[in-house]
C-alpha cells in the first residue's frame, strides 16, 4: 500500500518552461480516447510527486484527458 503523505501531488508552474518546451510538451500527446498521437493538449497543468512529473490537459481533437509523462534528465 503505498503512503499518502509521500504521494503528496503538487503543482507546477508548467508556464515557467520555456516557450520550445511547452509547444513540444502541448504537440508531443497520446491521446489514449482516440488512440491517435500529436494531436495536441489544450488547457495544460503540471503537477509532481516523488517519483514522476506530468501534464495533464485536454485533447485538441475530442476534449477527454489526456496525460503526458515526463522525463527529466540530470
Amino acid at each position: 500500500m503505498s503512503d499518502i503523505v509521500s504521494d503528496s501531488i503538487l503543482e507546477r508552474d508548467f508556464s515557467a518552461r520555456s516557450i520550445e518546451e511547452q509547444h513540444d510538451f502541448l504537440s508531443q500527446t497520446w491521446c489514449n480516447h482516440c488512440m491517435e498521437m500529436d494531436l495536441g493538449m489544450i488547457n495544460p497543468k503540471e503537477f509532481e510527486t516523488k517519483d514522476r512529473v506530468w501534464i495533464e490537459g485536454e485533447c485538441k481533437k475530442c476534449g477527454q484527458s489526456t496525460i503526458t509523462e515526463i522525463v527529466e534528465e540530470d
